[in-house]
């Protein structure tokens, strides 16, 4: 599989936790395992690493999504 690496990771989680996720498929992944699948946030941050992995969005705009999608 191919993975599409970030220039700089995306640190993420609270004061007990801290997860780094470095690509649209570690992201994925990291969403998948998220409370609130229905907000448009997450949608929009699942459907822009789809399209990362798939080719059709850079990854870096993908990063983006996720990081809003993390802003609470």
């Amino acid at each position: 599989m191919l993975v599409h690496r970030w220039k700089k990771p995306l640190v993420l989680g609270d004061r007990r936790i801290r997860i780094v996720v470095g690509s649209p498929e570690e992201a994925m992944n990291w969403l998948i395992h998220e409370p609130n699948q229905t907000s448009d946030k997450w949608r929009r941050a699942w459907q822009a690493c789809r399209a990362a992995i798939d080719g059709r969005m850079a990854a870096e705009d993908a990063r983006s999504a996720v990081q809003l999608a993390v802003e609470r």
